[in-house]
Order: structure tokens, then C-alpha cells, then sequence
């Protein structure tokens, strides 16, 4: 119960300090900071957004970046899906599903897409994706999890194996698995988890 308090006394701070610096002038721009753009191109360069040939648009948009293994990844654009929102106080962090833990001084919260029983985040610096698994049962939450990456990023499980990530849950919801990653259910070493 003490961590309820402590987390909610830093929000607080935290929300306070920027409220406190960033509406020190009325003259300001209340523009909301922008995603910052990945290089286009059809390349495979880590992070990149390929819009197809000559650089017109198409309708299926997709980022390629490294693995851990050395090889390649080619996803879905799951950064502007209209789905997906930015972690204005961690640039180059997104968050796919869940919230980003605080709130903004203009009183807004932003999340991804709506769920409560996991969070879904992305460092697009590092390529890796961070899945929190926050209900139980753990197994049914994990896969629910697994299916909504997967569908976003457009991949298979053996894709999805290849990616940087960890799967894990905190204390207050498990402790045995705790500060493990439990990885995806269908990946070699993935730990069992009850349904």
C-alpha cells in the first residue's frame, strides 16, 4: 500500500514541476510536441519507414530495423497509427497499449490503446519493446498481449521471437514472477504461466 502512495506523490511533483515551467508564459505555443520523423527510404536502416518506391505514400507504410540476433525486421508503422501516442517525457518512447503512467498539467492522460491488464511501450532509440502484464491470470493476460502485438506490428510468432523485448510483471501482481521476463508463450525458454 505504501507504493500507491509514493507513486502518487512523485506524479503529483512530477505534473507540478511541469505545469510549474512550461506555463511560466501565457505568450507560449501550445503546439503538442511532434513525433519526431524517421528517415524514409527503402533501406535497411534501423528505424526506418519505407513508403514505398520515389517516396510517395502508400497505404501500408512499414519500419525496418535491426534484431538482437543480427538479422532484419520489416513492421507494420505502428508509431503513426493513430493508435499509438508518444511519451512526451521520454522522447523517442512510445506507448502501444495502456497508459504512460501520469497525466499532463492540462489534465489529459495519455494511453494507447485501451486496456488495462497489460502496457505495450516501444524505444524507438533501442528498438525495444517493454510488455507489462498487469491482471491475472498471467497466462491469459500474456497472450492477450502477444495477439495485440503481433496484430500491430503485422508479424508471426516466430517473427515476434526475434525481437527485442521482455515480458514481465511487477511484484504487486506476482511475486514469484517478478522482475522475470517470462517472454512470449510461443518462444523457446518462455516460462509457463497458469491460465
Amino acid at each position: 500500500m505504501k507504493w500507491y502512495i509514493i507513486f502518487g506523490a512523485v506524479i503529483i511533483i512530477v505534473a507540478g514541476a511541469w505545469f510549474f515551467f512550461s506555463g511560466s508564459s501565457n505568450n507560449e505555443s501550445t503546439t503538442p510536441t511532434q513525433t519526431p520523423e524517421l528517415p524514409l527510404g527503402g533501406s535497411v536502416t534501423p528505424g526506418s519507414i519505407d513508403t514505398g518506391s520515389s517516396g510517395s505514400s502508400v497505404s501500408n507504410p512499414t519500419i525496418t530495423f535491426g534484431t538482437p540476433n543480427g538479422g532484419v525486421v520489416t513492421v507494420k508503422d505502428f508509431i503513426h497509427n493513430g493508435e499509438t501516442v508518444s511519451d512526451v517525457e521520454n522522447p523517442g518512447s512510445y506507448v502501444l497499449a495502456g497508459s504512460v503512467g501520469y497525466c499532463l498539467a492540462n489534465g489529459s492522460c495519455p494511453s494507447g490503446a485501451t486496456t488495462t491488464d497489460f502496457n505495450v511501450s516501444y524505444n524507438e532509440k533501442t528498438h525495444f519493446f517493454n510488455i507489462i502484464l498487469l491482471a491475472e491470470p498471467l497466462g491469459s493476460v500474456r497472450l492477450e498481449a502477444e495477439q495485440f502485438l503481433a496484430s500491430r506490428l503485422g508479424l508471426v510468432d516466430k517473427e515476434v521471437c526475434d525481437l527485442n523485448y521482455f515480458v514481465g510483471t511487477p511484484y504487486w501482481i506476482n511475486a514469484t514472477y517478478d522482475n522475470k521476463n517470462l517472454g512470449f508463450s510461443f518462444c523457446p525458454g518462455a516460462t509457463v504461466l497458469p491460465k
